[in-house]
């Protein structure tokens, strides 16, 4: 297996009618594949890193100070 020369090509092609149609292509070497996987890989851990941290600098309900005082009525 030559990772530059052997692809992976995939294509789709979608119409509605004929108001709108709209083609895509994707064409990928194996090198491309683990590229991409790795990018997904580091994009979900860092999201799950950002959730855990939000989660756990939250404060309890009651630490964040005294009731703001009502508004007038008028």
């Amino acid at each position: 297996m030559k990772l530059y020369k052997d692809r992976q090509v995939t294509s789709a092609a979608l119409r509605f009618g004929k108001v709108f149609s709209a083609e895509a292509r994707a064409d990928f070497s194996p090198v491309g594949l683990l590229a991409v996987g790795a990018m997904v890989t580091g994009i979900l851990l860092g999201s799950a890193v950002i959730v855990a941290v939000s989660k756990g600098s939250k404060k309890k309900a009651g630490e964040h100070g005294p009731p703001a005082p009502p508004l007038p009525s008028s």
